[in-house]
């Protein structure tokens, strides 16, 4: 950083937006769009606006228009000067027109537990406040001076072409790749890159940038054209090739850097990566200062500054090492004949790059490490040496996909198929490699959430490792110090009834490295293992769950975990009811179970199940409750089949619970009586209040023989069945207890150091 003051002034601008963007307090006044929004628009509202399209993108088989320097009108009044989406059936409306529209308004949602992605953090850092539905465009006016579709149709023709000549999934990674459009991009495919850590290839970067506009500005200067026409044409190059892929963060980035290269070449100046990548990120955040809470933002700059600081010393110690190892060997290697000095030679060659490519590689990791765990909570275990056996196609991908696209535009598909078959090839390795490496044992390790002082403590060792240890004790202090923080925190005794809707999943921390889940699922929240479960497990660090408790077999308790075994999230034992009807649902898990690998345990009332500090006594049903409910297949009631469980916490080992927990699936009042009759449970100090708050459970007297003092009620705010019911919530708050509910509070936390609600 010596001498570099715009670096300085760089890293100034951004303490000051980041303390106002993640502190308690904006000082900056950085969410003053977004909080105008929230105190001034209510969702469902109808509204009639008028503003400037900027921006549209293919998603979710509709296009996704973004419109700016926007005025609202509602019934309140009007809103001016903001800037929201809204999504239409027609991909013809063309940007920079001025559009007339009406619709009903929709926020973006915020997370509501632990580890969900925060969609309107997301839209905020992008300069989008909100969403318009059920649009219906009143008028378009468009400029006829300008094509400003020009570079959109461009792509869609691309993608066109990749679609035409490709199979699905190939021709959705390769529009991916080499027009940065995502709308085609296979989920599988998606997920199978992230899942090995090789996210970046799909979106356009600084790699892209060094391959296609890099590659062409020393072209044109071997060809002898001069520096100022070989600058501006590749710099022309560039800036289009950003407009032509929709002009991501990573792309900005990448393309200001190397136009400043280029100046830099034109004024006979020397460049300097830091100081480019500074000024690049002082015009984003001038631009719009909320970037700095843009993932793709902290990514780019992230990998900036670990090449700078971590990567290029590493490299450069280990080139130095390999110069005193192959002069020492030079010094006992004399009279050695041509043969085996030219196989030495490429030997050296090959461990050179090797070797330097797994250090440079393995130093960007340590450098990215606290931002891949703050954004994804995970870490792709073989992502050093995967990039080693990938990133070398992805020049010959990128350039053949290009040229393919291009003939297939001017000259016709038949002559781009040929041009565009070796792709076929190098997607079908690249994904045979991907898939490998994500087969093998710990291909992801969930590390879970670090703190700020966490990772504070973590760059200030780095530091120190690189300042004043050298040779190969630095490498070991570096590995060791990077495996340590892939250890996950155990973690403290905790119950965590997750916001799933309507629905129940709670999440329970023995506190002795066992983890234990009850339920799981949802019928108002689609995809809720996906989008709030597995985030949740991930943000608390828990790679697997040792035992998973399902009361009953009803979709809204059950959903997720079905879709967390299909991903394979490691599930060591799957609990049930002993007497749980052996319905159409409960084969298909069962059958699900065995194929991952997955125990099943049935418990008998009375069996406890447990670890060292915690146990789970099974209270209800017996065989007596299963001939009373169970019938015949058609009239079988699965709720009074429910799995009932007494949760005993003992921090001491003491024989004596410090904290006692009764979860009861969705039994009701009948149920509630013969548990409450038999006194198997008593004075407990947590109740998850039993069918979502549903009038016909939480009896008087079942309440009266539990007495809890925090009952929680998890159920959505709008749901068809009336949950949870004014009778019930009455005779619960009879009984003293501290009332909370997930569809107010979000998710809610139960610890030695009290309660504690996502919302408060």
């Amino acid at each position: 950083m010596q001498g570099r003051c715009l670096c300085k002034i760089s890293l100034l601008i951004v303490i000051v937006i980041a303390l106002s963007a993640y502190g308690p307090y904006d000082y900056l006044g950085l969410y003053g769009s977004s909080q105008a929004v929230d105190m001034f628009l209510v969702d469902g509202d109808s509204v009639c606006s008028t503003g400037l399209i900027y921006r549209k993108e293919i998603k979710n088989g509709q296009t996704q228009y973004f419109v700016k320097d926007a005025q609202v009108i509602t019934a309140q009044g009007t809103l001016s000067s903001t800037s929201y989406s809204f999504n239409f059936y027609s991909d013809l409306i063309p940007i920079k027109s001025k559009i007339k529209l009406s619709g009903t308004i929709s926020k973006f949602q915020e997370p509501r537990n632990h580890g969900e992605f925060n969609i309107k953090d997301y839209y905020n850092s992008i300069g989008i406040y909100f969403q318009i539905k059920d649009v219906e465009v009143l008028e378009i006016n468009t400029s006829e001076s300008v094509d400003y579709d020009l570079f959109y149709r461009f792509n869609k023709s691309f993608v066109n072409v990749f679609s035409s000549l490709l199979p699905v999934d190939e021709a959705g990674m390769l529009s991916s790749v080499v027009a940065g459009n995502k709308s085609e991009l296979d989920v599988d495919t998606r997920s199978l890159f992230q899942g090995v850590g090789l996210a970046h290839i799909l979106a356009v970067s600084g790699l892209h940038v060094s391959i296609v506009c890099m590659l062409l500005y020393r072209l044109l200067r071997r060809c002898g054209i001069s520096f100022i026409v070989s600058s501006v044409f590749a710099g022309a190059v560039a800036v289009a090739y950003g407009i032509f892929t929709g002009g991501s963060v990573s792309s900005i980035r990448a393309i200001g850097m190397f136009l400043l290269y280029l100046l830099a070449q034109v004024l006979g100046e020397s460049y300097d990566m830091l100081t480019a990548a500074s000024a690049m990120a002082i015009m984003l955040l001038v631009s719009n200062p909320l970037y700095i809470k843009n993932g793709s933002f902290l990514l780019s700059f992230g990998a900036i500054l670990s090449i700078w600081f971590v990567a290029l010393p590493l490299n450069k110690n280990f080139m130095e090492l390999r110069k005193e190892q192959k002069n020492r060997l030079r010094t006992f290697s004399i009279g050695h004949g041509r043969t085996r000095d030219f196989a030495i030679k490429v030997i050296n060659k090959l461990i050179d790059y090797v070797g330097g490519t797994l250090i440079f590689s393995f130093g960007i990791n340590v450098g990215m490490l606290p931002l891949l765990v703050m954004l994804y909570h995970e870490v792709p275990t073989y992502s050093i040496m995967l990039n080693i056996v990938i990133l070398p196609v992805m020049p010959l991908l990128l350039l053949l996909g290009l040229l393919g696209g291009m003939v297939g535009i001017g000259f016709g598909l038949a002559v781009a198929d040929i041009i565009l078959k070796p792709c076929h090839l190098l997607i079908i390795y690249m994904e045979s490699i991907s898939r490998f490496f994500l087969g093998l044992p710990r291909a992801k390790l969930i590390i879970g959430h670090h703190g700020l002082w966490f990772t504070t403590i973590y760059y200030l060792i780095v530091i120190l490792i690189l300042k004043y240890k050298a040779g190969i004790v630095r490498y070991l202090a570096l590995i060791g110090l990077y495996l340590i923080w892939l250890v996950p925190n155990k973690g403290d005794f905790e119950i965590a009834v997750l916001d799933v809707g309507q629905g129940d999943g709670i999440y329970i921390n023995s506190g002795d490295g066992i983890h234990y889940f009850i339920d799981g699922g949802s019928t108002s929240k689609s995809k809720i293992g996906e989008y709030t479960l597995l985030p949740f497990l991930k943000y608390k660090g828990v790679g697997s769950i040792d035992y998973w408790f399902l009361s009953h077999m009803d979709e809204d308790h059950v959903s997720g975990v079905f879709e967390l075994l299909e991903q394979d999230y490691e599930i060591s034992n799957i609990v049930l009811s002993a007497e749980i009807p052996a319905d159409e649902k409960y084969l298909e898990l069962t059958h699900l179970a065995e194929e991952k690998g997955t125990n099943i345990i049935y418990m008998n009332r009375g069996d406890i199940l447990g670890s060292k500090h915690l146990s789970f006594t099974c209270v209800y049903p017996d065989k007596e409750a299963a001939v009373s409910y169970g019938g015949s297949s058609d009239e079988v009631d699965l709720n009074a089949l429910s799995l009932c469980l007494l949760m005993e916490y003992d921090s001491n080992c003491d024989e004596t619970a410090d904290y006692t927990g009764f979860f009861g699936g969705d039994i009701a009042s009948e149920q509630e009586l013969d548990i409450a009759s038999l006194g198997l449970v008593k004075d407990v100090d947590f109740l998850k209040v039993s069918h979502h708050g549903s009038r016909f459970s939480s009896e008087a007297s079942f309440l009266e023989a539990l007495s809890p003092d925090v009952a929680v009620i998890s159920c959505a705010k709008k749901n068809r069945y009336g949950h949870p019911a004014l009778e019930a919530i009455q005779r619960i708050e009879d009984t003293g207890a501290d009332l909370i509910y997930t569809m107010n509070s979000g998710q809610i936390t139960i610890s030695d150091d009290g309660i504690w609600t996502f919302i408060p």
